[in-house]
């Protein structure tokens, strides 16, 4: 399956989700769809299933800026937030453009097409591992590539090495994968950690299990907040929704920002604050000092929110307590600590942590060249030094995610915008050699253990704007909101190095890709399964544009200018068979065309189809040999006379005349004997290069007395070998390959099926391309079949 969409986003979560609706109504004309490797949407809030979940910021803020919140609780539970994330796709219309179970796996740059080609895995029920084998791939191309994605792994979190833990005869369990039918009422429960996970899991178990722990290595600070937001349900009784809702979330943005200046800039204050309120709310005697007071600073990690002082409660009533200590090893029964005491447990819960993934662990590849993350400096916190076309989405580790999703997703549409007023296709950032050599850090400026763990696998920042990410709204909304988009970064115009190489881009679809240094010309259009079309001797692509245009509605087409031919570049040496087949099998690996797909060539490209399938049969499905060369001798007195290199070159001197000629002896019906097919043979007889390679093959394949016998007839003995099903299709017309070698063709083939165009000379996909779509697409998809069976 093949798409082209102008915006590609990468996960369908709060960030997903919130980029697809921005972009729909800041551009509704733009194409887009939503890539979800998991089988439902909602991201951390769908994953996340464990007893208490919910947001760790007020939903006031957490929510998208054009979508009130309603619920009564601020601080809303992990279904709600799912809720909440479903009605905004249900509200937009954004259903019909995610694609749940589709992996990224890779994406790879063009600056020739100005475009990204996403190679996807479909995905199965469960959490896809990175490195998993996949049997299904799909490719997408777009112009602008999103990913929204997190920074976390969802196929685990991160679990330390805990001796003994195999002989504990209760259940130990990470909260990121929480078992359905895990039953806790009435029994002893240990959860390690110190973090929003044990924060939120200790008072919610603690209301049904006998006695809840929370052991923790060392302490974290807490703040108690309350779950409603009383100024909010004041407003919404007098005001609009959407205007108390921008009224509240102001008044929230303006909070966390002071609260987290007040942290950076007095620590000591926000620390008697926390603690005084903690002395407040927990029993007389809890050792505040040593349970609640962090050896670092507040925001140095991210401040946990208990809704309501709800922990506080569970330790007050007695169901729950907190140990501050180190695991020395687990026993069958519990935990032996460092300290000498045993905590009784029939579950131990791993709260400690997340492992990091950037941009979903997808590689990029830019030109060719891999994108090696930790090299890279990010701009604007959302872009990245050199990778044009190229935004991800890291949201605020001291307020809410959502904020900085949404100002990500509203510059993205004003940098779509500006390109789209001024006809531009790339824009790229580019660092200064002063900024790459400044003082860089870490894109996560945080001390938590899951930062400092991956903090080499993470893009830098560097130390001035726009290099470096503020944890600030306010100077974020100026720069993000209304700062120019131009500075930093470098626009461009697609097919600029192919246009200064004379190469066209103007058929939809078309491209140029790099295969080992030499520059290949593509197209690729429509979506389903995976065709590939290669033309003959001395022509192009075009002579597949009928066929694109028709099979498209139900294929993935891929034609390619053969190396030497039209305007890709020719392989080092002579020219040959062997040399134009090689290529194939990196041309489909660059489309994540890992299947075998079926294989159609004109003429020459028949021969070359015949080639890679008897050197790499696992890649083709089935052959179709349209009027193709290796079945006879007799050939058109042009191409016998080309084997004669001196005569050749004469014969090949480019002329209007000669394209004529050239083009006249092709077809039958002299319709298409067109201006446009005469300036286009020119074009190509203009390229030194082209006709070349025209020459080397005239030359390896045939002489003067027509097409040599020694590689036609090992070619079809080893293609009678294989056990592929094959279509040989011919018009009786033809002037190039005579109509007779389709009886020669039928006995070196005879398991093959034949297929006659009346009134048609050497190109019937064009001279009856409505005959030849539907033949072509009966014999793709009976062969199909045979070949599931095989």
């Amino acid at each position: 399956m093949h798409k082209h969409v102008d915006v590609l986003i990468v996960g369908a979560g709060l960030s997903g989700v919130g980029a697809a609706a921005h972009l729909k109504r800041d551009l509704p004309g733009k194409t887009f769809v939503v890539l979800e490797s998991r089988p439902s949407i909602g991201g951390t809030w769908d994953l996340f299933r464990y007893p208490g979940v919910r947001s760790d910021s007020d939903m006031f803020t957490l929510g998208y800026s054009f979508r009130p919140w309603t619920d009564a609780k601020a601080v809303a539970p992990g279904a709600s937030i799912r809720d909440y994330i479903q009605a905004t796709i249900d509200d937009e219309q954004l259903g019909e453009h995610i694609r749940l179970q589709h992996r990224v796996i890779s994406a790879s740059w063009s600056s020739e097409s100005a475009l990204w080609t996403v190679i996807a895995a479909r995905t199965g029920s469960d959490e896809f591992r990175p490195g998993q084998p996949f049997n299904e791939q799909m490719v997408f191309t777009s112009s602008f590539l999103f990913v929204c994605s997190g920074y976390y792994r969802y196929d685990e979190g991160f679990t330390p090495v805990f001796p003994g833990a195999e002989s504990f005869s209760g259940e130990l369990v990470h909260p990121q994968h929480w078992p359905a039918d895990l039953h806790y009422a009435g029994k002893r429960v240990v959860v390690v950690g110190s973090g929003a996970t044990a924060v939120t899991l200790v008072p919610s178990m603690a209301t049904e299990a006998a006695h809840v722990t929370m052991l923790q290595r060392s302490p974290t600070y807490i703040a108690p907040i309350p779950s409603g937001d009383r100024k909010a349900d004041t407003l919404r009784k007098y005001l609009p929704a959407q205007l108390a809702y921008s009224l509240t979330r102001a008044k929230n943005i303006g909070y966390s920002i002071f609260t987290y200046r007040l942290s950076r800039r007095h620590p000591e204050r926000m620390k008697a604050i926390l603690r005084d309120a903690a002395i407040r709310m927990l029993p007389e005697g809890f050792d505040v000092d040593t349970h609640l007071s962090p050896r670092y600073n507040p925001w140095d990690e991210r401040l946990c929110m208990t809704p309501d002082a709800d922990l506080y409660k569970a330790i007050r009533r007695g169901t729950a307590d907190n140990v501050t200590d180190r695991i020395d090893r687990i026993t069958p029964t519990g935990i032996e600590l460092a300290s000498g005491r045993t905590l009784d447990a029939d579950i131990i819960v791993s709260a400690t942590g997340l492992n990091v993934l950037a941009i979903g662990g997808m590689a990029l590849t830019v030109d060719g060249a891999p994108i090696t993350l930790a090299d890279t400096l990010t701009y604007k916190g959302m872009m990245l030094d050199g990778v044009p076309n190229f935004a991800m989405t890291i949201g605020y580790t001291n307020a809410s995610w959502t904020l900085k999703a949404d100002l990500v997703a509203r510059y993205i549409g004003r940098t779509l915008k500006y390109m789209d007023r001024h006809h531009l296709d790339t824009v790229t950032p580019r660092a200064a050699e002063s900024v790459k050599a400044g003082n860089l850090v870490s894109l996560i400026d945080l001390q938590s253990g899951y930062v400092l763990r991956s903090a080499g696998d993470l893009p830098r920042q560097g130390a001035s704007t726009p290099w470096r990410l503020h944890q600030n709204y306010l100077r974020d909304f100026r720069l993000l909101r209304l700062g120019r988009v131009t500075n930093d970064v470098r626009f461009g115009r697609r097919g600029a190095d192919a246009a200064a190489a004379g190469i066209p881009l103007d058929l939809p679809g078309s491209g140029v890709i790099d295969i080992d240094g030499a520059r290949v010309r593509y197209r690729v259009t429509g979506q389903g399964s995976p065709i590939l079309l290669l033309h003959g001797i001395g022509q192009s692509l075009e002579d597949w544009n009928e066929q694109h245009d028709r099979l498209s509605d139900a294929h993935t087409v891929y034609s390619v200018d053969l190396p030497g031919f039209a305007y890709s570049d020719r392989l080092p040496g002579t020219a040959s068979l062997a040399g134009l087949a090689s290529i194939l099998p990196a041309f489909l690996d660059r489309f994540g065309l890992i299947q075998p797909v079926p294989v159609i060539g004109n003429s020459l490209g028949g021969a070359v189809a015949m080639t890679f399938a008897v050197a790499h049969p696992e890649r083709v499905s089935s052959l179709v040999l349209v009027d193709s060369a290796g079945f006879g001798k007799e050939v058109t007195i042009a191409l016998r006379l080309l084997a004669i290199r001196p005569v050749g070159i004469v014969l090949l001197r480019p002329s209007r005349k000669s394209s004529t000629r050239t083009v006249d002896g092709i077809f039958y019906d002299k319709k298409h004997v067109t201006a446009d097919r005469v300036d286009h043979k020119l074009a190509l007889t203009n390229r030194s290069a082209h006709r070349s390679t025209l020459l080397d093959l005239a030359q390896e394949l045939g002489t003067f007395r027509g097409i040599r016998m020694p590689w036609r007839t090992r070619l079809l003995a080893e293609v009678a070998s294989l056990r592929i099903p094959v279509l040989i299709m011919w018009g009786d017309h033809d002037h190039v390959l005579p109509f007779m070698h389709l009886d020669a063709a039928t006995r070196a083939l005879p398991h093959a099926q034949t297929h006659t165009f009346h009134n048609a000379g050497h190109m019937p996909q064009i001279e009856h391309a409505d005959e030849f779509a539907d033949v072509l697409r009966g014999f793709i998809a009976n062969s199909r079949q045979e070949w599931l069976h095989v």
